[in-house]
């Protein structure tokens, strides 16, 4: 098989680590996490809000001057028979920087999550100034909130800057012609072992039931602190807090908003109570 890295484009806090350690969790795969991360940091330590970064030797040295080289450093580093890194760096923008590189095979899974969910993180990193210069990015890229956005709640704001991402998302994926597949974090902790296996199949690799016990591997790169607890209980986490920490009233309003609906129905996708899901995966 051809050396090949998986990117897995999201907003934050949609689960692209989760999603990155199942499948890097096969034999002949690597989970990195966040590559782009590795810009940052000089040596092992904590990255952002709740993670951290674990280098090892293999990925020691890889820094902002050799950046563009990590994902060749990387296989040099490893047996033969990993022909897979995973990269959950999530963004557009860093995918976008690799896209010419003919070296390698290179596979994309659009992951999405309820923006109720989302919401619930982001409110609470949510700021006057941060949320002004957000209103303005909706402002300028949504003509018809224009009348309104600035006496939205943060809420609805926030909601908005998720479609947005997701459609930059969807947009770089059509405009490339990239060979994609669409996943709900919904359906991915709900029905695991079709999920995984169903993107193994579009990466090209033979799928493994014990990569589903991700919790069992030594992992390398970035991974989120918050997964500690599933290695001690060696059982995953449907995550829905949500559910209990968001007014129903504002998970209808978001729910039923056309822009956002517009938008899933276009990939397939539509509102449950737990989160969404692909309109193929329903009963």
């Amino acid at each position: 098989m051809r050396r090949t890295i998986v990117y897995i484009l999201s907003t934050n806090y949609a689960g692209s680590h989760f999603l990155s350690l199942l499948l890097g969790s096969n034999s002949r795969a690597k989970h990195l996490g966040e590559v782009k991360m590795l810009r940052k940091y000089s040596e092992e330590g904590s990255f952002g809000f709740d993670g951290r970064l674990t280098r090892g030797t293999v990925l020691q040295g890889i820094g902002p001057d050799n950046i563009h080289e990590a994902y060749e450093i990387i296989f040099s580093r490893l047996p033969p028979d990993i022909t897979l890194l995973v990269d959950a760096s999530k963004t557009v923008r860093w995918a976008n920087e690799f896209l010419s590189d003919d070296r390698y095979d290179k596979k994309f899974i659009h992951l999405i999550r309820d923006p109720r969910a989302i919401l619930r993180r982001n409110l609470k990193a949510s700021s006057f100034f941060k949320q002004l210069r957000r209103r303005w990015w909706l402002f300028r890229d949504y003509p018809s909130l224009r009348p309104s956005i600035y006496f939205k709640p943060q809420e609805y704001v926030w909601s908005y800057l998720w479609l947005r991402t997701n459609q930059q998302i969807s947009q770089f994926l059509q405009q490339h012609r990239l060979p994609h597949a669409l996943v709900t974090y919904r359906d991915l902790a709900t029905n695991t072992s079709e999920e995984v296996q169903r993107l193994m199949e579009h990466i090209g690799a033979p799928f493994e039931p014990a990569q589903l016990e991700y919790w069992n591997f030594e992992h390398l790169g970035t991974e989120k602190r918050s997964y500690d607890r599933v290695k001690d209980q060696k059982k995953s986490y449907f995550d829905l807090r949500w559910r209990q920490e968001i007014p129903e009233s504002i998970q209808a309003g978001i729910a039923a908003d056309p822009l956002i609906n517009d938008y899933l129905q276009g990939l397939g996708v539509r509102f449950m109570s737990e989160g969404l899901t692909r309109a193929s995966s329903c009963a």
